[in-house]
């Protein structure tokens, strides 16, 4: 059977599934469709010229009315494979920010290990390889998939932090890094190349989280937001830095993993300088 467009649709009622649905009232649902914006989403798909591949990651971003502009690029190696260390101001801008200009530089060579969720975007699902990002434990089945990803030919660009930037004291800050690509980078013999991405969200997001925190909620509220904050980039440009690669042989015992994921992390908010945005992450 031939695949169309409409597969590739939006559909909250299929994700939720018949046994959660019938359990949620039905404004929740008409609440979840409004805050992932499905109606928008999937005119998107469907007036794009490309709705899926590589090529939709331009489409996306023409739709939403975002742009962007590159910096050090001329510092990668095009038949060099790398892990791509990025800061994670957003949560959804920088992934299709990111798609975008690695289409540009590597065409669709590249993944993006992601949370589940990411995977019922199914124009771009090709791209993502998923994971339990505020989990310590994996699959097998998952964790097959992540070494077959380091393995092959393909660009990996992974968000260290695993959850988008809190704003913590009135400042906009970073998550702590995990230490799995430093680990991945050894062990495949990848060099690490830092990227920052501009940008922060908006104080509605910024506050939601909080509020999941003083809650102690397991989910962060905000999340419900993050395709508003997508929506609500329209009009911005975005400046996405790329520092110099670094050698995976630098990443000896002199230190643990975790100290040299932190140091990579600092050189990232480094690169923040002369980008147009705030000096924090």
């Amino acid at each position: 059977m031939s695949e169309n467009r409409n597969d590739y649709l939006i559909d909250i009622d299929k994700i939720l599934g018949p046994k959660l649905k019938k359990k949620l009232p039905r404004f929740a649902v008409k609440f979840l469709k409004r805050r992932i914006h499905q109606d928008q989403m999937n005119e998107c798909i469907l007036t794009s010229e490309h709705y899926k591949g590589a090529e939709f990651f331009d489409d996306a971003l023409k739709y939403v009315g975002i742009t962007y502009k590159l910096r050090g690029v001329e510092k990668l190696g095009k038949d060099k494979k790398y892990i791509f260390a990025c800061n994670h101001p957003l949560g959804g801008p920088e992934a299709l920010i990111i798609g975008s200009a690695f289409y540009k530089i590597y065409g669709g060579g590249f993944r993006v290990p992601a949370n589940q969720l990411l995977m019922n975007l199914k124009p771009l699902a090709e791209f993502f390889t998923p994971v339990k990002v505020q989990s310590k434990s994996q699959s097998r089945e998952i964790s097959a998939r992540i070494a077959a990803m380091f393995e092959s030919g393909e660009q990996v660009l992974v968000f260290p932090a695993g959850l988008c930037a809190k704003k913590i004291k009135g400042k906009v800050t970073e998550m702590p890094w995990k230490k799995m690509f430093i680990t991945q980078a050894r062990k495949y013999e990848r060099d690490v190349v830092p990227v920052h991405i501009s940008g922060h969200n908006s104080n509605i997001y910024y506050f939601f989280s909080w509020l999941s925190r003083v809650l102690g909620l397991k989910m962060n509220i905000g999340m419900l937001f993050l395709v508003d904050e997508l929506f609500n980039k329209s009009g911005q440009e975005f400046v996405i830095t790329f520092g110099d690669p670094i050698p995976y042989e630098t990443f000896d015992k002199s230190k643990t993993d975790l100290q040299w994921a932190a140091e990579i992390k600092d050189k990232v908010e480094l690169l923040s300088k002369d980008n147009g945005c705030p000096s924090n992450m």
